[in-house]
């Protein structure tokens, strides 16, 4: 279940390559509902004597099925409204960074006929007869024009489990659990001389994640991962509000995308998102550097500013380094950073990062540290920085 959760948010932008993961998976997933098929062939004989202990197994056994579901960021932990405004399709459709996009969000959910008082409490918690309308709402045509929105990334096939009147979990859910507990460092832990931090107690934790009797830990990832969506909106808030922390221009053939401690102090740091634990897991700051890219584009391409719009073309064709502190310092201690490389977003080509990264190090002096399995995401001492940015403009300019 949680390998296809990991091919959805890899796939997802792609409805077709979903779809096809879900048609291979479908078969496979309705075995394991082999309680509630199994008391369905038991002989006309048998019937009357098993049908009260059938109905306490269908209760209690678990079930995974089929379903179309609405695929807005951590739906069932949140609330309507704070999971659509933490959704990158809908932020990138509503312009959620502006006033405008903002005021047009709460008008689509008036055309959705939902009140105020049920899309800022619990999704949960919301009368059935607006939960129940949602999705056939949001896929009518009329508002799909009205909102320019498409439907293929936001209703998707996929599968719920359930048991009894427990949580329904799906997939992504798990995923971003299981990534949210990945990425949290433990407080007491201190900076050492390694370069990598100890996962160990996070790799034991991420297991529990997967446990269905043991929903805290679940829930615990779950609520990780809000925090971690509040402080990524900050970052990219922050980011579109300032240009100094970007590099883009004719004579760089990237956008050069670097944070500084200093970013992380803010009113949203807390003590699970400090500089040191919101990049230390290299799939999140993929995903960050990524939608960073996406948000960047699509922002200056939505500007009047005649200059932000001739930008935004240029932007399209170039790929994103994200450079950012991965851990601690103490006094005298070098800081280490995390380098990601995110491909163009028109570019129709694999992330060719991990070859161009291992090219750059060779001509640099072998200074990076490729510890992680995908090594379009490394590890690098600050003062070997500058060094490793001018041998990757090298090999890109070959």
């Amino acid at each position: 279940m949680n390998n296809y959760g990991m091919q959805l948010l890899e796939s997802q932008n792609n409805y077709f390559m979903h779809e096809s993961i879900v048609i291979i998976l479908q078969t496979h997933v309705l075995r394991l509902n082999h309680h509630q098929n199994s008391t369905r062939s038991i002989t006309d004989e048998n019937n009357s004597a098993i049908n009260t202990s059938n109905s306490k197994l269908s209760m209690d056994c678990i079930n995974i099925k089929f379903d179309e579901d609405i695929n807005f960021h951590l739906l069932r932990h949140w609330s309507f409204y704070d999971s659509i405004s933490h959704t990158q399709e809908m932020i990138l459709a509503f312009k959620l960074w502006s006033s405008r996009g903002l005021s047009q969000l709460k008008e689509f959910l008036a055309d959705l006929g939902i009140p105020k008082r049920e899309y800022e409490q619990n999704y949960r918690d919301m009368n059935i007869k607006y939960k129940s309308n949602i999705k056939k709402q949001i896929l009518e045509k009329r508002l799909q024009d009205k909102y320019h929105y498409t439907t293929n990334t936001i209703i998707l096939p996929t599968f719920l489990l359930s048991s009894g009147f427990t949580l329904k979990l799906s997939p992504q859910d798990i995923v971003y659990s299981i990534m949210s507990t990945l990425q949290t460092t433990s407080s007491s832990s201190s900076s050492s001389t390694s370069m990598m931090i100890d996962l160990t107690e996070r790799f034991s934790l991420a297991l529990s994640c997967l446990n269905f009797h043991q929903l805290a830990d679940y829930i615990n990832g779950i609520d990780l991962g809000k925090v971690y969506m509040n402080k990524t909106h900050y970052l990219i808030e922050t980011l579109l509000q300032s240009d100094k922390n970007l590099s883009f221009d004719n004579t760089i053939p990237f956008i050069l995308l670097k944070f500084d401690q200093n970013m992380f102090n803010s009113s949203t740091t807390t003590e699970h998102t400090t500089s040191c634990g919101f990049f230390t897991h290299p799939y999140q700051a993929y995903l960050f550097a990524r939608n960073a890219l996406q948000t960047l584009i699509a922002y200056t391409s939505s500007s009047t500013n005649v200059v932000k719009k001739k930008k935004s073309k240029h932007l399209q064709r170039l790929p994103l380094i994200l450079i950012a502190p991965y851990s601690s310092t103490n006094s005298g201690e070098e800081l280490v950073e995390i380098v990601v490389g995110v491909p163009a977003l028109n570019s129709i080509m694999m992330n060719s990062f991990s070859t161009l990264f291992e090219a750059a190090d060779r001509r640099c002096g072998n200074v990076a540290k490729f510890v992680f399995f995908d090594h379009s995401v490394l590890l690098l001492q600050e003062q070997h920085q500058q060094k490793f940015i001018d041998a990757l403009m090298f090999v890109l300019a070959k």
